[in-house]
């Protein structure tokens, strides 16, 4: 099929690789690397569309919702049709589609939901993930699982697109294509922020009077369009009153998802002409305001952070890394010349770049999406495999709300929640709701869902969200759906009626025990203030605090039964009374529900030491492990015979050994065996084979002899490297010390009589003719009582004085 419209693209930097990409598609994965201004989101998906397969169709993964929405317009326009024909878009709350559509611009959970419902992913011919460097978890999780609808079905064309792709990415992808960018020169200014007043009294000069200071040292910026970079929505709502006062007659516009639709088009229209835009770093990347000039950057960035140990999230302002810094000053050039004003000292240190999203978020959705696609985590090909603790403790929590079984399986209720759309949590709490669902937990769960600020109280909390639901369009959808779903009527009942037991299901690591003080401590060691009069208590809402933390709470009361069935369980292998055993202890609460100890049959032992030993390694890492120094000392020479290529080995490398646990540890293991003194020896001997252990000792022993007849064991150092040290005068006589005729190089560190290091060689040759004569000028007046001859070569190796050498028979003359 032609495509005519193809040739009235616009001409971009990219353009110029439009054939070599659409040769890149019949082999895919496929990078495309593309500096900004190139053009990668306006046209590769265009070239995507003209080649996929009739009734397939291209899904372009944008991650932001108002990114994703402005460039299904702007690729709709030139098409020259109406977003909602060829090209729509599905965000959360608002889509546009038809029968038509055959490139949809969605965002990364929309997608997510579509590929586990089917995971082939039938109708599609192409998927390609735009700005994959911002490493969402979301994103990462569509990679990893993308290249296994692959394996199921080779003819789905995989692209993946980034300025700045991530090493591990471009490790992973081998086809790859380059293409620079478009920016005009953009100058960059500091300004920091003021100090007023003076001494215990001065604070810093605030965002909104730093802005206009800013504008006010730009004279022409009222006939420029202007992109202001702030934090959050506070900052945006302020500087927008502070800048309407200064000048009533600028045109302003916010780009934030409080802000209408229609606001939020004109901010991105040149048709609008010279205005001020403040917006979050939503106009980070992916958004193009075609006619900014002039970036106002804050510096400044909101940032969830989620604390695993307490299942927390904390709402953070925090300094932009530098890698977001160049990407805000790279929005003033695309049309011409422009100007970067930083509003912080050039003396800040900033970071290279974010870190990735999966090293610290809630693990509860991606362990449930996990077990709902089937495959296991590990053997998943990530960017960066997520927290084996965190995902295990996540597993964990699923496991008591019933969305997985023992095995780790997704249930049938686990399944609903993909269509429930939130998160696990909340989905957990609705899915124990029969037939009816009371409103204070209609209300309940949508407060949670739409993390609705916490106000005093239950009671007014809930008040206020009921008051959210009657005007907001997104929260009516959403209840609507999950009501839908669930077939659920939602009934009127008083706010008492709420199922306690049913939050304590869904927030089981919530459940607090009332300590002296007052306050409730719950199983992460956190306390919380709270207005309940009992015992126990649940929070489905815990607000973090400087100095402690407060929450809402409902009253709980817990028969024994149910007390065992909310904690959270552990288990331990102990030696108690001469014996192995396991250990199951129940807590909840900081409290010590239930314990109980079995004796292990000696069959079960080494299976069971063995899972501590893999436990211990990876909540403190390989290098923490107890090996003797002899086994130690084995498994350094075998990994340098192996490196030096004397010895063809089995594989050494830390990763695999831990792997391969069970081969080689595991059957040394025994009934007798303690966890402080396990056979590493012995077991390392076994896995080696017994010709490779005597070729390792003779080609580099564990101990040598040294020219003064003394044996030294041979040492390595931190950087793996053979070495012997002893007292200068014990080398007398010797022009080389080797190891495995030469072949293993040896460092020699020198003492002098009291020990302390003279030298460091490899070479003794070259020492005794370059270094030792300044050696012993140095050192004779020192220690007068042992040898330093003139020629070392010549005299005796030895650790005695001149005295007790003269009295030994073999002695030389000196």
């Amino acid at each position: 099929m032609t495509h005519t419209w193809l040739d009235q693209l616009p001409d971009l930097p990219l353009s110029a690789l439009r054939d070599g990409f659409m040769s890149a598609l019949q082999q895919t994965p496929l990078l495309l690397e593309a500096e900004p201004g190139a053009g990668k989101s306006t046209l590769a998906p265009l070239w995507a569309l003209a080649q996929v397969a009739e009734g397939r169709q291209v899904i372009l993964v944008q991650p932001r919702i108002l990114a994703a929405q402005a460039l299904a317009v702007r690729l709709a326009q030139l098409l020259g049709e109406a977003c909602g024909e060829r090209v729509g878009y599905q965000v959360p709350y608002d889509s546009r589609v038809s029968s038509r559509t055959q490139l949809l611009v969605a965002t990364p959970g929309v997608l997510l939901q579509r590929l586990l419902a089917n995971p082939e992913l039938g109708d599609v011919g192409c998927v390609m993930l735009d700005e994959i460097h911002e490493r969402s978890v979301n994103q990462d999780l569509l990679w990893a699982l993308l290249q296994e609808v692959q394996i199921l079905r080779d003819d789905v064309q995989l692209v993946v697109m980034s300025a700045t792709p991530d090493p591990a990415l471009q490790q992973q992808i081998h086809h790859r294509l380059f293409a620079p960018g478009r920016c005009f020169p953009v100058s960059v200014h500091y300004q920091p922020p003021k100090a007023l007043g003076s001494g215990q009294f001065s604070q810093e000069e605030k965002l909104p009077a730093q802005l206009l200071r800013a504008l006010a040292n730009h004279g022409d910026w009222q006939t420029r369009c202007v992109l202001v970079f702030l934090p959050g929505w506070r900052e945006i709502d302020d500087c927008a009153m502070a800048l309407h006062d200064a000048y009533p007659s600028v045109q302003l516009f916010r780009l934030h998802s409080q802000v209408a639709a229609q606001e939020q088009r004109n901010a991105l229209d040149p048709a609008q002409g010279p205005r001020v835009i403040l917006a979050t770093n939503i106009a980070e990347t992916s958004l193009t305001i075609a006619d900014v000039t002039l970036v106002i950057d804050s510096g400044l960035a909101r940032r969830v952070d989620y604390e695993q140990r307490t299942g927390l999230s904390r709402l953070r302002t925090a300094r932009i890394s530098m890698a977001s810094a160049e990407q805000r000053r790279g929005r003033a050039g695309r049309v011409q010349a422009g100007q970067c004003i930083r509003l912080w000292s050039q003396d800040q240190p900033l970071a290279a770049a974010d870190l990735p999203e999966i090293r610290a978020t809630d693990y509860l959705p991606l362990a449930l999406r996990i077990a709902h696609w089937g495959s296991p985590a590990q053997s998943l090909p990530w960017l960066e495999p997520p927290n084996r603790l965190a995902l295990q403790f996540a597993q964990q929590q699923l496991q008591l709300m019933g969305l997985l079984d023992v095995q780790g399986m997704i249930t049938d209720a686990g399944r609903c929640v993909s269509e429930l759309g939130t998160h696990p949590r909340v989905a957990a709490l609705l899915l124990n709701q029969q037939q009816q669902v009371a409103r204070p937990l209609l209300l309940l769960a949508l407060a949670l869902h739409f993390d609705w600020p916490a106000e005093q109280d239950l009671v007014s909390w809930l008040d206020s969200a009921g008051r959210e639901r009657a005007r907001n369009r997104q929260w009516q959808v959403q209840c609507k759906r999950w009501l839908n779903v669930l077939a659920l009527v939602e009934v009127e009942r008083e706010l008492v009626a709420v199922d306690a037991l049913a939050l304590a299901r869904a927030f089981n690591d919530r459940i607090g025990y009332r300590q002296e003080s007052g306050r409730y401590r719950v199983n992460s060691g956190i306390s919380v203030q709270a207005s309940c009069d009992s015992d126990w208590a649940v929070f489905p809402l815990i607000s973090p605090k400087a100095k402690g933390h407060s929450g809402i709470g409902l009253p709980l009361v817990l028969n024994r039964e149910q007390q065992r069935q909310f904690s959270q369980c552990d288990t331990r292998l102990e030696f108690k009374q001469q014996r192995w055993q396991m250990g199951t202890a129940w807590r909840m609460g900081g409290v010590l529900i239930d314990e109980q100890w079995q004796p292990l049959p000696a069959s079960d032992i080494p299976r069971a030491l063995l899972q501590q030993v893999r436990e211990h390694i990876q909540q403190k890492g390989w290098d923490s492990l107890r090996w003797p120094a002899n086994a130690q000392r084995l498994l350094q020479r075998a990994r340098l015979v192996a490196s030096s290529g004397l010895l063809v080995l089995p594989a050494l490398d830390e990763e695999y050994l831990i792997a391969n646990l069970d081969d080689w540890l595991l059957p040394f293991l025994t009934a007798q065996t303690q966890l402080d003194q396990l056979p590493w020896q012995a077991a390392l001997e076994f896995y080696l084979g017994y010709d490779n252990v005597q070729n390792i000792a003779a080609l580099l022993p564990e101990a040598i002899e040294l020219p003064s007849g003394r044996r030294v064991t041979v040492e390595f150092s931190s950087e793996g490297q053979p070495q012997v040290a002893a007292k200068l005068q014990e080398f007398f006589g010797c022009e080389q010390l080797q190891l495995a005729q030469g072949r293993i190089p040896l460092k020699i560190h020198l003492l002098s009589p009291n020990g302390s290091p003279l030298a460091v060689t490899a070479n003794l040759q070259t020492f005794w003719q370059q270094a030792y004569p300044d050696v012993r000028k140095e050192m004779r007046g020192r220690y007068p009582r042992h040898p330093w001859p003139e020629n070392p070569l010549e005299h005796q190796a030895t650790a005695l004085t001149k005295k007790k050498l003269a009295q030994q028979p073999s002695t030389r003359a000196n």
